[in-house]
């Protein structure tokens, strides 16, 4: 069928992209600047490192984005949490941040 070969052709863009941006060791290379690119690798940032509806402290988001980062040309923890907060792969409130449920995912925080 159509969509099973757009699904899996999709499939495999995403993984050439990671392939291409992050380490096997779970670490980036660098982000793409081609925006599609880089929508795919934040995406599997945010999915990697934190887990639907847990809370998180700055601290700790920034502690766990710095990994990502080690090593990376040109990107630091700060840009990476923007970025994240601004796609809505990770809400922000009160001091803590966590990541949305996939079924709140894209919608606009409150």
């Amino acid at each position: 069928m159509a969509s099973d070969q757009a699904e899996q052709n999709a499939r495999q863009q995403t993984e050439n992209v990671l392939r291409t941006f992050v380490r096997e060791d779970g670490r980036l290379v660098r982000l793409p600047a081609r925006w599609s690119r880089k929508l795919i690798v934040l995406r599997h940032i945010a999915e990697e490192t934190f887990e639907p509806g847990v809370e998180y402290a700055e601290r700790l988001v920034d502690e766990r984005l710095r990994v990502w980062c080690e090593g990376a040309s040109r990107i630091d923890h700060v840009t990476l949490r923007r970025y994240l907060v601004d796609l809505n792969h990770l809400r922000r409130g009160d001091g803590v941040y966590w990541r949305p449920d996939e079924a709140d995912f894209g919608a606009q925080a409150a």
